[in-house]
């Protein structure tokens, strides 16, 4: 009977170290550099370099549920958020798609502004966001589509590079489609 309980509770034990050890927010800051590009064949000329700026850190909880709480800056894009205001909360869903939605406010009215769609490899080494097009009548409406979209993606110095690494990141968001 002793042999059991020793047993049950060494079990029970490595149970709540796994269960704690997933659970404890891991932090991350990196500087990757990349390429911005329009999908899409008619927009193959279409393509910048770009610089990723990550800082911040991902919890886990027991259902395995990820969010991640700090900044992503991009540099050269024009985000119409103050820059004291820029803290992100951004919860994946189970196809690995992480919104990111600024909420902040501006002379005392709260506004939010959708930048586009995050994704990530699991220690953000790798990343792809689909940036959402404007709305010409209200920027904090915007869209993106698989055929014309704009992306930016890194690590990587060009588009086919950018575009392969985009595929891998969103294959259970795209199910089985690829992007061009």
């Amino acid at each position: 009977m002793k042999k059991f309980l020793l047993s049950a509770s060494l079990i029970i034990i490595a149970i709540c170290i796994i269960a704690i050890t997933q659970i404890i927010p891991k932090s991350y800051s990196v500087t990757l550099e990349g390429v911005k590009y329009q999908l899409g064949a008619d927009h193959k000329a279409f393509t910048s370099p770009v610089t990723i700026r990550i800082d911040g850190e991902l919890k886990k909880s027991l259902t395995n549920v990820k969010t991640f709480n700090g900044i992503i800056d991009v540099e050269g894009e024009n985000i119409p958020v103050p820059s004291d205001q820029r803290k992100l909360e951004i919860k994946f869903q189970e196809n690995g798609a992480g919104p990111i939605v600024y909420s902040y406010n501006d002379n005392g009215s709260p506004v939010t502004y959708s930048y586009g769609t995050l994704y990530v490899n699991t220690d953000f080494s790798e990343v792809t966001i689909a940036t959402s097009a404007k709305d010409a009548a209200d920027a904090s409406k915007g869209s993106w589509t698989a055929e014309d979209g704009y992306m930016i993606t890194a690590p990587a110095g060009d588009r086919e590079e950018a575009l392969k690494l985009s595929n891998e990141l969103m294959k259970d968001f795209l199910n089985g489609k690829t992007l061009e």
